[in-house]
């Protein structure tokens, strides 16, 4: 009887140090990891950025820096950090953190400079979500009161420089992914800035015809007016002054395309590149061209929005438009003139452009509708 209550007992220590070593091995990965000394989670931040026209991710290869804000339930900044450098780049970057980001309501923007964008300086245990806005800088003019005053608040606030690369994200309570000791929290992120490169093409309908206003960079002025430079926490627009996006880069050159040809023709033209904010289809950006010495502006309507919608491509056909506006970063408009420098309102080439681009007779009436 002892013999057998003696082998019943074994047994019962071999299980029950079988159960502690489980459950040591699943708290601390290691009943051997003596280095370590304790039996704590590290924990990180990893994001993404495949929210593009491509869907792949991006990040490693166009995002410079990054600063993630945490925020608690009553909406109090309780941890921030910031980083840059090399270290994003690896494809294997992640932000590690003193907190567990499960538990927290994480913001982040990227690519904030101080020459593009300001942000205010917020203190954790001080600062609210509502004090994080971000606004892209502008310089203010005084407008002459004589005649040629613009309309509103136009040509007020101007931007003319090109703008960095910014992009947002934001994750409420997300879940981990974990490997060993350490839970990684993805944030993904949505780019907010575009660069949209303008060519005006002069074309001659007819080989007989006489130029009679040869197209000249220093007689054409280019902007896009849009209230769109002043984003808050969330990513949703605060009001804003009107804002005039004007070129950081106008030159003269000619281009080949296709659109009245059935080879690629060359035609003089000025190409004049913008930076502006995020595009929102229910703001009413307006693209103008104006003609210096008349005045006058060469498109019957501005409507930027409609223009870059109206022609995308079938694969994007279906895409909700301000899905497609978030993805989408870089736009190529060709606006053709004839000699007079009066528009051709029979085609507007859209993303079909630079040269080097798939070729194709995407036109347009001039006057595009939502």
């Amino acid at each position: 009887m002892i013999s057998i209550l003696t082998d019943i007992q074994k047994k019962a220590n071999k299980i029950l140090l079988f159960t502690t070593l489980v459950g040591t091995m699943t708290a601390c990965d290691s009943v051997f990891d003596f280095d370590e000394g304790d039996c704590s989670i590290e924990y990180g931040v990893t994001f993404k950025y495949d929210y593009n026209i491509k869907n792949v991710d991006a990040f490693a290869q166009e995002v410079k820096n990054i600063t993630l804000y945490a925020f608690d339930d009553n909406n109090n900044l309780v941890a921030m950090k910031a980083e840059s450098g090399d270290m994003l780049a690896t494809g294997e970057y992640a932000m590690t953190m003193d907190i567990d980001p499960e538990k927290y309501h994480l913001i982040a923007w990227a690519g904030l400079d101080d020459e593009s964008f300001a942000v205010p300086l917020l203190t954790p245990g001080k600062a609210n979500i509502t004090d994080l806005n971000v606004k892209t800088i502008r310089n203010s003019v005084v407008v002459p009161t004589k005649q040629g005053r613009s309309e509103g608040d136009k040509d007020k606030f101007i931007v003319e420089h090109e703008l960095s690369s910014l992009w947002h994200g934001e994750l409420k309570k997300g879940p981990s992914t974990r490997s060993g000791r350490k839970r990684f929290t993805e944030v993904s992120l949505i780019k907010n800035t575009n660069n949209i490169r303008i060519a005006l093409v002069q074309v001659k309908q007819n080989e007989n015809a006489t130029i009679t206003r040869a197209i000249n960079k220093n007689e054409l002025k280019f902007n896009i007016y849009d209230d769109n430079g002043f984003m808050n926490y969330d990513n949703t627009l605060l009001d804003d002054d009107m804002l005039t996006y004007k070129p950081f880069m106008t030159e003269q050159k000619t281009v080949a395309t296709r659109a009245f040809n059935v080879v690629d023709t060359e035609y003089p033209a000025v190409i004049a590149e913008l930076s502006v904010a995020r595009l929102m289809k229910d703001k009413n950006p307006e693209l103008s061209i104006i003609d210096t010495k008349t005045n006058k502006n060469i498109l019957k309507t501005g409507d930027l929005i409609g223009y870059l919608n109206l022609l995308r491509t079938e694969k994007y056909a279906d895409m909700p438009v301000q899905e497609y506006l978030d993805r989408e970063d870089n736009y190529s408009m060709l606006v053709f003139v004839d000699e007079n420098l009066t528009l051709i309102n029979t085609v507007v080439e859209i993303n079909d452009w630079p040269p080097d681009a798939p070729k194709g007779r995407r036109r347009c009436p001039h006057r595009p509708s939502r």
